[in-house]
């Protein structure tokens, strides 16, 4: 994940917003796995999924097409399933009478949304390619991305990501026991998200 952040980081300084968002789709899905077996070990009776999604993890890669084609096939677990771990996250600290609680309901809308816009980026989509379309010019952008407002939007969906990961390494510290790691990892979060960094105005 962080590597992809950085990496994420770049491709917006050079204007290369399509790339960024497809390195970022890649930090989403990584920060959602992460939080789903962390919350299945936490609570210590992980869901069916979650235990699938463990033993499809650590399947040994066919060492060739033959030893492939030969295998049993089977779906691989969807990112809902997995995903149904930030909804019991969410219902487990809901509290109507404190401000800023997270609803459940608007957690799993909002979550479901954005991982169904960064798939534009990797499946594609006439909206992502359109990105780069200058209208002014009537040509596509093709060596980077030339308005500067736009890559400051992608430089605050890069420091949402971070923010995400960041959340994802504290489950895990949390998850294992790790009380002073922990503690540090939650002081970096509420820097970043006071900061200012994930939002473009």
């Amino acid at each position: 994940m962080i590597s992809a952040i950085k990496g994420a980081f770049i491709l917006v300084d050079q204007g290369y917003v399509t790339e960024c968002g497809t390195l970022l789709r890649t930090v989403s899905d990584s920060s959602s796995e992460i939080t789903s077996i962390t919350e299945g070990v936490r609570s210590g009776a992980p869901t069916a999924a979650q235990n699938k999604f463990l033993e499809q993890y650590f399947t040994s890669i066919p060492e060739d097409p033959g030893e492939y084609d030969a295998q049993k096939k089977e779906e691989f677990v969807t990112r809902d399933k997995l995903l149904s771990a930030h909804y019991r996250l969410a219902e487990e600290s809901y509290n109507a009478n404190v401000k800023d609680s997270p609803n459940p309901d608007r957690v799993r809308k909002v979550i479901r949304y954005l991982a169904h816009m960064y798939d534009k980026f990797v499946h594609g989509a006439y909206i992502t390619a359109m990105e780069l379309y200058n209208g002014d010019t009537g040509r596509f952008m093709v060596s980077r991305h030339e308005s500067v407002e736009y890559r400051v939007v992608w430089k605050t969906q890069a420091a949402s990501k971070l923010h995400e990961a960041i959340c994802a390494l504290h489950m895990v510290a949390v998850g294992m026991g790790m009380t002073g790691l922990a503690e540090r990892i939650q002081r970096a979060q509420k820097e970043l998200y006071e900061s200012g960094e994930m939002s473009p105005s």
